[in-house]
């Protein structure tokens, strides 16, 4: 049981204290007291700092509003009132900005019932901001788990994955369910699909060797995924690491298997119809249709 503490411990502290800081420089604080100048006493000295320049400031703003006050009484002519608070310029460009925006998404949902005046984008929908919320929506998928979510089952939300992100793709079910242009990249990363437009042989999220046009293909599809004013980000897929020695996927043309990581494989032909809406043969680039 711990001892409790006496008036002569106390008092042996204080002098053990007194002894350590005997050497130290002292400041008087507004106590009139002289304290040490010890790393612990810094916080203090701040605080007394910055309360006698507050007390000096009052002063002196008293000082000014006597001067002013005994000028009126006099009848001198003077000026404003030297403390009263005037509103800055920026401050008024911004409340006619503000006025100006407000009345322009009025004027829009009076006109046309729509305070956007009928431009549509995601960043304009509550749902895409909802999803950027962390709510707990964003998840984790392993590749077994996303691959739950090809569209097999209707009562599952309809996800792929593209370079480790994870979109809910529900609202084309028609395009990436079952019979679609696009199942094959629903409940996956095929990322190195979406570029070189192998849809058999290159359904895998490893993009070692690609370069220059391809990684400009994937980056404009990850752009056409993040933007789409009806796909959502739902969370991200982890992969495994891929070992050094697992070979680079070949270009589906029937060629050798590339050896050199830094040649990217060559493009295959164009790519079959994701869309079996239309008849014409689109290259492998992002399509706002889907």
């Amino acid at each position: 049981m711990m001892e409790e503490l006496t008036e002569a411990d106390y008092a042996k502290a204080r002098l053990d204290a007194a002894e350590e800081t005997k050497d130290l420089p002292r400041r008087k604080d507004a106590m009139g007291r002289m304290v040490p100048e010890k790393k612990a006493n810094k916080p203090y000295f701040v605080y007394q700092d910055y309360k006698r320049k507050q007390a000096e400031e009052a002063a002196a703003k008293a000082e000014r509003q006597r001067i002013w006050a005994e000028k009126v009484a006099r009848g001198e002519e003077v000026g404003p009132d030297p403390d009263e608070e005037r509103p800055s310029a920026a401050g008024g460009l911004f409340k006619v900005l503000v006025l100006a925006l407000l009345m322009a998404l009025y004027a829009g949902y009076f006109v046309m019932g729509d305070p956007f005046w009928g431009y549509e984008n995601k960043w304009l929908t509550a749902r895409h901001w909802a999803s950027l919320m962390p709510d707990g929506t964003q998840k984790m998928y392993t590749e077994s788990m996303l691959a739950k979510y090809d569209g097999t089952d209707p009562e599952k939300p309809l996800l792929l994955a593209l370079d480790g992100i994870v979109y809910d793709v529900s609202e084309g079910r028609r395009t990436y369910g079952p019979g679609g242009g696009y199942h094959h990249f629903a409940g996956r990363d095929a990322a190195r699909a979406f570029v070189t437009g192998c849809f058999k042989e290159h359904l895998t999220h490893d993009l070692r060797g690609l370069k220059g046009d391809e990684l400009k293909s994937l980056e404009k599809w990850r752009k056409f995924y993040a933007e789409h004013k009806s796909y959502k980000r739902v969370g991200t897929v982890y992969h495994p690491p891929i070992h050094p020695s697992t070979p680079i996927p070949p270009p589906c043309d029937g060629s050798q298997p590339q050896k050199d990581e830094t040649v990217g494989p060559q493009l295959p032909p164009a790519a079959p119809n994701p869309d079996p809406r239309t008849h014409k043969t689109p290259p492998v680039q992002p399509k706002k249709e889907l």
